[in-house]
């Protein structure tokens, strides 16, 4: 049986937006060249690429308060919302300073639906004592939206090939409205909201998040986690030169589209590859997965045109190996950690790597503009020699 007894009755819609998700993102293959065909430049794309992450960041905790305090549904449904109609609204201008905004405001969007759904899903099977369902839905969400994200590209290449990008945007959109449709006439919530003051949740936040950092700087393994986790930023200092990087080798525009959808692929595959990775060292895992990565981008400088799939190859094996390695950290990183503490050292480690890939995001736009997308992409890889010292120096 694929599903378990009473699983789908319970967990159907959730599944249906969590491959509306995967199955929305037809934009991402093309979207720097989309920002670069409206005469952006490398720095002007790179700060409209990294503002969806900024408005993540700046409202991750009075978001979370808002779920906590009010309703994850709610919360849910008002991110949904939030997102679909900023990035609806894209395809409408070309002005640098209007898409800022509007991607800010869509990062902002996706830090309500950022942890509430997931805490919703895991309520409501509580109330309804399916703990046997948790490990379910997790493996199938990522099934699902997994699936998605796989044809998302081969769709967006097909729409690419004949006509404008535009229409990826608004695609785009309107699957963000179908998931607040679903969610608003087709789930319930079992949750029971706390009775608690929204600013004085706000400043309990704030003050669980000062402990977070100090438990961080107290914890060596921790911090030297989460130094890595900075560092190992510096790899993707030409991340958003991946796209122009290949059509610069001749590679068609939509064929961007199944560039990606192959690279799903090989990660959906990988999934399985970190298990048996499971039993030997992370230090030494972690820090080969890293080598590898810095001689896969270094190899790019050395790639010309008309050799586009040598370069896509390339491209398809890095995303392949960044996922390969994420599952082992997490795992790591949980199991060092007090369970007392958990929730807020994880949120203020994605909050401090997240400003470092904004900051390093924009100086590689800069260093675009100069260089060009593959002598920065190649730079990515020797600046990765941080991360893999780092690494080296965790033991377990």
């Amino acid at each position: 049986m694929i599903f378990k007894k009473g699983e789908l009755k319970l967990l159907w819609p959730f599944y249906l937006v969590y491959l509306l998700f995967g199955l929305s993102a037809v934009i991402l293959p093309f979207m720097i060249i989309y920002f670069q065909d409206l005469g952006l430049n490398y720095l002007q794309l790179s700060i409209v690429a990294i503002a969806t992450g900024l408005g993540i960041v700046v409202f991750e905790v009075p978001t979370g308060v808002v779920a906590d305090i009010f309703s994850r549904k709610y919360s849910v449904i008002i991110g949904f919302f939030l997102t679909g109609l900023t990035v609806i609204l894209v395809p409408f201008t070309s002005n640098f300073y209007l898409l800022v905004i509007l991607m800010f405001f869509s990062g902002a969007g996706m830090s309500f639906i950022s942890g509430a759904e997931e805490a919703w899903v895991i309520d409501n099977l509580s109330a309804y004592k399916r703990d046997d369902l948790k490990q379910e839905f997790f493996l199938k969400m990522q099934i699902t939206m997994a699936f998605g994200l796989i044809l998302a590209p081969i769709i967006g290449a097909i729409i690419t090939k004949s006509y404008s990008m535009k229409w990826l945007w608004v695609l785009y959109g309107i699957a963000f409205f179908i998931n607040v449709i679903i969610l608003a006439f087709f789930t319930e919530e079992k949750y029971v909201p706390k009775k608690i003051n929204f600013f004085k949740g706000l400043k309990n936040t704030f003050a669980n998040s000062k402990k977070g950092f100090e438990y961080i700087l107290k914890n060596k393994v921790i911090s030297l986690l989460v130094l890595a986790g900075v560092l190992a930023t510096f790899i993707d200092i030409g991340l958003n030169g991946h796209q122009p990087f290949l059509v610069g080798l001749s590679m068609p525009e939509y064929g961007l589209g199944y560039v990606y959808a192959v690279m799903a692929i090989f990660i959906i595959a990988a999934s399985f590859a970190t298990r048996l990775l499971a039993k030997y060292k992370v230090r030494m895992v972690i820090s080969i997965i890293t080598l590898i990565r810095m001689l896969l981008y270094i190899a790019i400088f050395f790639v010309s045109p008309p050799y586009f799939l040598i370069g896509a190859a390339l491209i398809i094996f890095y995303g392949t190996f960044v996922n390969l390695g994420d599952p082992i950290l997490s795992t790591y990183l949980h199991k060092n950690i007090k369970t007392d503490i958990r929730a807020t050292v994880i949120s203020v480690r994605s909050m401090v790597i997240t400003l470092a890939i904004v900051i390093i995001r924009i100086i590689g736009g800069y260093l675009m503009d100069i260089l060009g997308p593959q002598k920065v992409i190649a730079l990515g890889g020797i600046l990765g020699m941080f991360a893999l010292v780092t690494y080296w120096k965790i033991k377990d």
